[in-house]
């Protein structure tokens, strides 16, 4: 299931924790072309070899796979190489579940005092001074502090997870840390997502 000539699609810069939007030029046998976005900051981002995960819809259901920017070219206009995956390589995303939404949350990994940038029931990404002392793929315990719908107390949620990503920010004195739930309660998960669908249901409503 590839996405389709002139489909929208969503772009992550995983070095960078950014995200952009672009649309699909082509689809060949070994590589897609994408339009390159207009966003001056992302532009200098996307140089030859740099990692990126792509998103898209086709009907309601979502679908997501890595890929590398292996080169530019130009028709009408400048396009980027992208590598195309084996079919097998894409992903249909879980949306009920797995939606992502921003939320400041307390969060103690390792004894180290935290907060959370987004969330959802798969993992999280969070903020941290330099010194963490973590790597990408280590095994850490944590516990993270979610409100409750119902009772509007604040309750503790204790989880395993792994470190998929650490990226470090631009004014070079913090960085970004993502994590993926390796063990956590099913009770547990289902209050992170009546979390994320009520800050979406916030959002919503600031937008009507």
């Amino acid at each position: 299931m590839y996405p389709k000539v002139n489909q929208n699609i969503k772009i992550d810069i995983l070095s960078h924790d950014l995200s952009c939007r672009s649309n699909v030029a082509e689809v060949g046998e070994t590589e897609i072309l994408i339009s390159i976005p207009l966003d001056r900051e992302i532009i200098g981002l996307l140089s030859i070899g740099t990692k990126l995960e792509i998103t898209f819809l086709t009907g309601e259901n979502k679908y997501e796979f890595k890929t590398e920017i292996i080169g530019r070219t130009k028709d009408t206009i400048p396009l980027l190489r992208l590598t195309k995956p084996l079919e097998k390589d894409i992903v249909k995303i879980q949306q009920r579940e797995n939606f992502r939404v921003n939320s400041n949350l307390r969060l103690i990994i390792n004894e180290h005092e935290l907060n959370t940038i987004n969330i959802s029931a798969g993992g999280t990404l969070f903020s941290s001074k330099l010194d963490f002392p973590y790597r990408e793929g280590e095994e850490v315990t944590g516990t993270l502090y979610i409100p409750n719908i119902q009772s509007k107390n604040i309750e503790p949620i204790s989880f395993q997870s792994k470190i998929i990503r650490i990226n470090l920010m631009k004014n070079q004195e913090r960085k970004n840390v993502a994590i993926e739930f390796t063990n956590i309660k099913r009770n547990d998960q289902i209050k992170i997502i009546q979390h994320c669908f009520e800050k979406q249901r916030k959002s919503r409503s600031k937008e009507l």
